[in-house]
């Protein structure tokens, strides 16, 4: 049975990456997986899958927004096309993802109906609200420029904890929850020491500009597909990958 961590023991973990998460000198160079989801000109490439997320109200994505805009007037040769504001969620747990195959296909229907039956397992809709609030701005896994989050309460970090691993037990995944909402993809590519600098500044002046509180409810739980990093729905629009 997996150990459920207590809200100091999210903290050490995440606080140290959340809060530095770009080499301190030298060039920065992205992930090489990221050549899957994002082209040299920054455009979204297809990619499928599926996961579980909480929607967020129109006041967060807002706040997310002024983010965005603070890192594309500072670093936009650096990113990705901008995500559209309206696809902004925290992320709860993700499912499969890859290329469009019957196999990716099939996981997802599967997943599909191992969430339904979740839902019903835990009693969706009936728990109260989680509070959560921001940490940092950082580089996830020099893929994607997210906001960090972390649970607001112990009981609020007790419950995070225990929907996670109840997600495990349709996909597992090889690492903890990090609460987030993804701000930017980066273009794949090296990029020199004077544009990480600017990089690090763009952190630094967004996380002067966050500083928020906000609930996570059981009716904003969704299970989503995706058929890019900029657009997700219902499972319906994309069951025939």
């Amino acid at each position: 049975m997996a150990v459920i961590e207590n809200l100091e023991q999210y903290r050490q973990r995440t606080l140290g990456f959340m809060r530095d998460s770009l080499p301190h000198d030298g060039t920065f160079e992205t992930n090489p997986r990221l050549k899957y989801k994002v082209d040299s000109q920054g455009k979204f490439l297809p990619f499928y899958g599926d996961t579980v997320i909480y929607h967020v109200d129109s006041h967060v994505k807002a706040q997310v927004k002024a983010l965005q805009d603070i890192l594309y007037s500072q670093c936009k040769d650096m990113l990705a096309e901008p995500i559209d504001c309206s696809t902004f969620h925290v992320t709860l747990h993700d499912l499969n993802n890859g290329e469009r195959s019957p196999w990716l296909a099939e996981q997802m229907e599967g997943n599909r109906r191992a969430v339904g039956e979740l839902w019903t397992k835990i009693g969706k809709g009936k728990g109260l609200p989680i509070r959560v609030r921001t940490v940092s701005v950082f580089n996830m896994v020099n893929t994607s420029v997210v906001l960090g989050l972390e649970p607001a309460d112990e009981e609020s970090c007790r419950r995070l904890m225990e929907l996670y691993e109840q997600f495990q037990k349709v996909v597992f995944l090889g690492y903890p929850l990090t609460l987030h909402i993804t701000v930017a993809y980066f273009r794949p590519g090296v990029y020199s020491d004077g544009q990480r600098q600017a990089l690090a500044q763009a952190f630094s002046e967004a996380n002067r500009c966050i500083d928020m509180e906000f609930c996570l409810t059981d009716e904003n739980l969704v299970y989503q597909c995706f058929s890019d990093m900029n657009h997700y729905g219902e499972e319906q629009e994309y069951q025939k990958i």
